[in-house]
């Protein structure tokens, strides 16, 4: 059994100890596990991540326990001092811990207590799992639909007994008979080697449960819960949140957008919803407005190409007519005229996307006479679209020679794209698109 001396000395952050076991060899493949008589090294358990630092100023990357022993997986020789060769039974090494991480998790840890604890005794319910991560925790409390009002009146209660900075104490117990004398949270999992953690009072605890974890010994010292998020979890309510230093570090992030925000809006905390808000419905209105100024250069593209051909305007060109009161006019302005041939029609547009092409594609396809072919580049983009109605096959004209230019794409009979690489790549396609698709003299 490994002694493990931060149950008596939570604060202790350093310590000479005696190797009992040496496994591996320190290389890569097969590194040093070394098994001391007592550490200060707490293993991964109960929901925390182990502790990490320095045996003789070789990183420790993971501390593990089964059965009573602590298992400490060392670095490589990579990052071994030169005077380290290797470790041997009986040896004395000196360990040194990252006391940075062993705080955050011991304020984390404690602040877990003290919400759960509050959830229990203001709700009823009863948290069936813990996870600490990274950057948050979370609880799963097994009472459905929390709402965000009852969250934020425990999270208050929570940091009220924070800021009451009551006693934080862990005890230790051969078996349970003594230990169930405790107004315990939750019953006993395990019949001896019980530690029992309780924030303030036993008589009356804000918390009271078994935990083989790491705790201040003040609940002031945990510093600040904060509730992030909740979210409905298999007939329970998940808890998102952070405690201590990683919970006072995410407020200060969340600070700095908001002034950031208040800059923009040339707002205060108290008005920049609204004028967020307001922000929202004129670009609603403005996107609207370009929705239908798009539409209408879209139909108007449509109409220009088949007016080239003798064909009447699109419906959809009528509708803009008797909406705007304009007539149908050609989209030279944002349009080049490439190439125009009785069976072949070839349009640039600069300004416009793929989606855009598409668009005008489909109006054309229920329109076009069979045997026209239409081609429309976006330069922007550099893809071409094709449409036709019959007599040529898009799709085929694609795949069997926009890959000669470095192209790809597909499509169907009746409409394709290709895209290409370089505008150079996109001239040559269509340089051979108006070569072979030549007027039928």
């Amino acid at each position: 059994m490994t002694k493990k001396l931060y149950q008596k000395d939570v604060y202790q952050k350093e310590h000479t100890s005696i190797i009992l076991e040496v496994i591996g060899d320190g290389s890569q493949e097969n590194p040093w596990i070394l098994v001391l008589d007592e550490t200060i090294f707490f293993p991964t358990g109960g929901g925390q991540p182990c502790d990490l630092g320095t045996i003789s100023e070789i990183p420790v990357l993971e501390v593990t326990e089964k059965e009573g022993i602590v298992y400490h997986r060392l670095g490589s020789t990579d990052t071994t001092p030169s005077s380290i060769l290797e470790f041997k039974t009986g040896d004395k090494v000196f360990c040194q811990l990252d006391w940075e991480r062993r705080f955050a998790h011991m304020q984390r840890h404690c602040g877990e207590h003290i919400l759960s604890g509050i959830f229990f005794r203001e709700l009823g319910g009863v948290n069936r799992g813990f996870h600490m991560g990274a950057d948050y925790m979370t609880i799963d409390i097994d009472v459905p639909g929390i709402t965000k009002e009852q969250a934020e009146q425990i999270e208050t209660i929570t940091n009220e007994v924070i800021w009451s900075n009551v006693p934080v104490t862990t005890r230790y117990f051969e078996d349970r008979s003594e230990a169930e004398r405790l107004p315990l949270r939750k019953a006993l999992a395990i019949d001896e080697d019980i530690s029992i953690v309780c924030v303030g009072d036993e008589n009356n605890p804000a918390d009271c449960v078994a935990c083989c974890g790491t705790h201040p010994s003040t609940s002031g010292q945990v510093g600040l819960v904060k509730i992030f998020k909740l979210e409905n979890y298999k007939g329970m309510t998940r808890v998102y949140f952070n405690a201590g230093k990683g919970a006072f570090s995410d407020y200060q992030k969340k600070h700095r957008i908001l002034s950031e925000l208040n800059s923009k809006y040339s707002a205060d905390d108290k008005d920049l919803l609204e004028k967020i808000k307001a922000q929202d419905e004129k670009n609603k209105e403005v996107r609207q407005e370009l929705y239908q100024l798009k539409n209408s250069v879209i139909t108007k593209a449509a109409d220009e190409i088949l007016d080239s051909f003798g064909v009447p305007e699109t419906k959809a060109a009528v509708v803009n007519k008797k909406s705007s009161g304009t007539s149908s006019s050609s989209s030279e302005a944002s349009t080049s005229l490439i190439h125009t041939s009785d069976c072949l029609i070839i349009r640039e547009y600069p300004y416009l996307n793929v989606n855009d092409l598409l668009a005008i594609s489909k109006l054309l396809a229920a329109e076009l006479k069979t045997g026209i072919l239409a081609a429309m580049i976006s330069t922007r983009e550099n893809l071409v679209i094709l449409a036709s109605s019959g007599g040529h096959d898009c799709g085929k004209l694609v795949k069997d020679n926009a890959p000669v230019w470095n192209g790809k794409g597909g499509g169907n009979a009746g409409g394709a794209r290709a895209m290409f690489s370089s505008r150079e790549d996109l001239e040559c396609f269509v340089t051979f698109i108006r070569q072979a698709y030549q007027s039928r003299k």
